[in-house]
């Protein structure tokens, strides 16, 4: 082997000090600036769940306002009663309370409570009236008492159009509502 050049002795050096640079920085400094570049954005990631948790606990005392409100406002949203067949009887009593108010007959009340899920009470019900008496009746079911759901609403107009005007419509509704036992007020 013949002996090194001063050029390539110094291209060596040179060769060898980068090496000794590289493996310097990816075994020693380059963990320790990862370590540190890591743990800052875990300290930032904690300090913004800090403050999301800060302000969720300041708005603490508004959430138990609202779910006192929802609790006073829960006969709005679901018919109390002891048992399943008296929520069915209670639906069933709006449903005839709104046919006598709006003055038109009932032909049949079903109660459907085998496809009803859990918590739900189901009737269908079928009525003859007019086009006003129907927008009427829909109109109360939205606005009164326990929130009701129409599942489904079949309008036939079997007397078809008399003197320019709209005769009585069979209607056919099925109705369900949420129930929940029914609860003394504190």
């Amino acid at each position: 082997m013949r002996p090194m050049t001063p050029r390539e002795r110094r291209l060596l050096a040179i060769g060898v000090l980068i090496a000794g640079v590289a493996l310097l920085w990816l075994a020693g400094i380059q963990p320790l600036v990862s370590g540190f570049i890591d743990r800052a954005a875990q300290r930032d990631e904690l300090r913004n769940t800090y403050r999301r948790n800060q302000r969720l606990a300041a708005a603490l005392p508004a959430w138990r306002v609202a779910a006192e409100r929802q609790r006073r406002d829960s006969a709005r949203f679901l018919i109390a009663a002891a048992a399943e067949p008296l929520a069915v009887e209670a639906l069933r009593e709006r449903i005839q309370k709104l046919a006598s108010d709006e003055g038109f007959p009932i032909t049949g009340i079903e109660d459907l409570q085998g496809d009803a899920a859990p918590g739900i009470v189901r009737i269908r019900a079928d009525f003859t009236l007019t086009l006003t008496q129907l927008c009427e009746t829909l109109r109360r079911l939205e606005n009164e008492g326990a929130y009701v759901a129409v599942d489904y609403l079949s309008i036939a107009a079997n007397d078809g159009t008399a003197g320019g005007r709209l005769g009585s419509l069979a209607v056919r509704l099925e109705l369900s509502a949420a129930w929940g036992p029914a609860r003394g007020r504190p």
